[in-house]
Formats: structure tokens, C-alpha cells, sequence
């Protein structure tokens, strides 16, 4: 009985699917100034694929995942008032990509975006010839804008209320 490859089958229409599929995105990375609302939607998704499983779908820390950790999950919706009211931008994107480790993770638990980003997988069909480091660092700011955009005023816990 001859067996069937499904997992070559599958790649295969996968790159044909992203082949044939009409192009989701702009040729060139957007300025983020003239496009914020569009990169933040679709750092949305990016978040959903890859952070709402530990940092929970309204980035709360409660995560399916999230209860099973030794370290609960940061809740990303602060990140603004505990930091004196400005958006910590690039200690975000440091996370993120890998560059800063994350003290409360230990021997870094939490996954290095940069290194996935770079991958064909999250590629730009609309650009080509973007290359990974172009494509990771895009998704990050993708990533990072759309984080700035769920900061809210949450009564954070003082150290002596816990």
C-alpha cells in the first residue's frame, strides 16, 4: 500500500496558496506616523497568533497558558502608567525581539519573536524581496503599535496591597 506525504502535500499548497493569494499588505513598510491604524490592526493579529496564549486575548496576563506558568504573564495593558505615563517603546521592542531578557522569565521562558519574524513564514507577499531582518523588525513595530494602543488607566496593586 503506498503511504501519502500530507505533510508535503500541505506545504505545498501552502506556498501556492501564498503564491496566488492577493496581497494583505503595502509594498514597503509603511511610516507608522501615516499608517499607525493599519500596523497596529495588524499587529492585532500577530499578537493573537503569538502572545494571547500566555498574555490572554485582552492582554491581561490570563492566557489558557498563563495559569500553568511558574512567572504569571505581564499584563500589557499597563505598560504605559508603569512607566510614568510614556509608552516604553523600545524596552518593548526589546522584549519582543529578543535583544533584552525579561528577568521575571528566568532563563528567557518567553519566546524570541525576532528570531520567528525572520522567518518566510510571516513574509510580505507584497515584498518579495524583503529580507528577515526588514520582515522582523516590521512585525515588531506592527506588534509594538498595537500594544500602545490597549495602554490603559488600571489601579495598579502598591507592593504593600499584595
Amino acid at each position: 500500500m503506498k503511504r501519502t506525504n500530507i505533510f508535503g502535500f500541505g506545504a505545498v499548497a501552502l506556498i501556492a496558496a501564498a503564491t496566488f493569494l492577493p496581497a494583505q499588505e503595502p509594498a514597503t513598510d509603511p511610516d507608522p506616523g501615516e499608517n499607525r491604524g493599519f500596523m497596529a490592526a495588524k499587529g492585532r493579529v500577530t499578537f493573537r497568533r503569538y502572545c494571547a496564549s500566555c498574555h490572554g486575548e485582552k492582554a491581561d496576563g490570563t492566557g489558557p497558558v498563563a495559569r500553568m506558568l511558574k512567572v504569571q504573564p505581564t499584563d500589557l495593558r499597563v505598560l504605559t502608567q508603569k512607566n510614568d505615563g510614556e509608552y516604553p517603546t523600545d524596552r518593548v521592542s526589546a522584549f519582543i525581539d529578543g535583544r533584552e531578557e525579561v528577568a521575571a522569565h528566568g532563563r528567557r521562558d518567553m519566546p524570541v519573536w525576532g528570531e520567528v519574524f525572520q522567518t518566510s513564514l510571516v513574509a510580505n507577499p507584497a515584498a518579495p524581496d524583503e529580507d528577515g531582518e526588514a520582515r522582523a523588525a516590521r512585525k515588531g513595530r506592527e506588534l509594538m503599535l498595537y500594544l500602545e494602543t490597549i495602554q490603559k488607566t488600571v489601579p495598579v496593586k502598591s507592593d504593600e496591597e499584595e
